[in-house]
């Protein structure tokens, strides 16, 4: 049986208890592999991974991830205008993605996407406006994560250590192809169930999407090259090995976002990581790097929801 759940004005579909049980049993699995990865190299990690360069360069790092999730905030006010929004202040968005990107955290994997409805509702926006934005920026997130992910897989060599050749081109064809589809059939299909979006011709869609995608692209990369400067401590970087590691961020983040119920994709993301770049760096400084990643993650979520409350403040301050 199916529950509703509503948060504020919207519902939320309770999964199926097939699929929670699954997504549970991931969650408990990912756990187990970091946790017994944990504890082989536990003296190597005590005693040579945590030192003053890798704290500096975590907090380094997470500075400029929180300062990359504008891009996200700037993408999705993009989507609301497009979606049939006149006008949203940049910062009044900043702030409303700031306050609910730290609701990721929350175990569900989907209360950020419910925040941004209800606190954009309360900003004036539809709700018809914001369930487009949502649908086309998970579509975007997920495409360009493919694309980046498994066409770094594919391009720079590292596919045969994971899948066939044949089997990564496949993914991308089918990302491609479901991404195009998608887009050209949700307007249609939200029309069904009386959420009518602003009818836009097709070149000019082509544009707009592609602005938000290319948003969506430059983010990936740079938290990409913050994964590359934190494995930088253990091994000595070339372009070749850059580029595979802002790769497998991507696949992991794809990971972490895919699977329900677990909170900004914790212990998912952490467990790809270190199955993929061990054959790079090995066991013990994957295990490093991706905990200094999620460190990385969240303070930067912390120092974006600061950052961009303030200045809409100081911006209703002026008024």
């Amino acid at each position: 049986m199916t529950l509703k759940l509503r948060y504020g004005n919207i519902f939320i579909m309770k999964k199926p208890t097939i699929v929670q049980i699954a997504s549970l049993a991931i969650i408990l699995l990912s756990f187990w592999f970091i946790g017994e990865k944990l504890w082989v190299h536990h003296n190597w990690l005590r005693t040579s991974a945590i030192n003053l360069e890798l704290i500096v360069i975590v907090f380094v790092c997470a500075i400029i991830y929180g300062t990359s999730e504008f891009l996200l905030s700037a993408a999705w006010r993009r989507l609301l205008i497009w979606c049939g929004h006149k006008d949203i202040s940049v910062y009044l968005c900043h702030a409303i993605y700031g306050k609910t990107q730290i609701a990721k955290y929350i175990p569900g994997n989907v209360f950020h996407v419910a925040g941004r409805h209800i606190l954009g509702s309360r900003a004036g926006v539809k709700h018809i406006v914001l369930a487009g934005a949502a649908i086309y920026e998970i579509l975007g997130l997920l495409t360009i994560s493919v694309l980046i992910g498994f066409g770094g897989m594919v391009i720079f060599g590292i596919e045969n250590i994971y899948l066939p050749s044949y089997q990564i081109i496949l993914i991308l064809l089918v990302t491609i192809v479901m991404s195009i589809l998608v887009t050209a059939v949700t307007p249609y299909l939200m029309s069904l169930r009386g959420i009518i979006l602003t009818h836009h011709g097709v070149w000019d869609s082509i544009r707009n999407l592609c602005k938000v995608y290319f948003l969506y692209f430059m983010f990936f990369l740079i938290a990409g090259l913050l994964l590359v400067f934190i494995v930088n401590i253990f091994l000595d970087m070339n372009f070749i090995i850059a580029a595979k590691i802002i790769a497998i961020f991507s696949i992991a983040w794809v990971a972490g976002f895919i699977v329900p119920g677990a909170p900004g994709g914790i212990g998912v993301r952490e467990a790809v990581i270190i199955f993929l770049i061990t054959p790079i760096i090995g066991e013990a400084q994957g295990i490093a790097v991706a905990v200094a990643l999620r460190f990385v993650t969240l303070i930067g979520d912390v120092w974006f929801l600061i950052i961009s409350d303030k200045k809409n403040l100081a911006l209703r301050r002026c008024v």
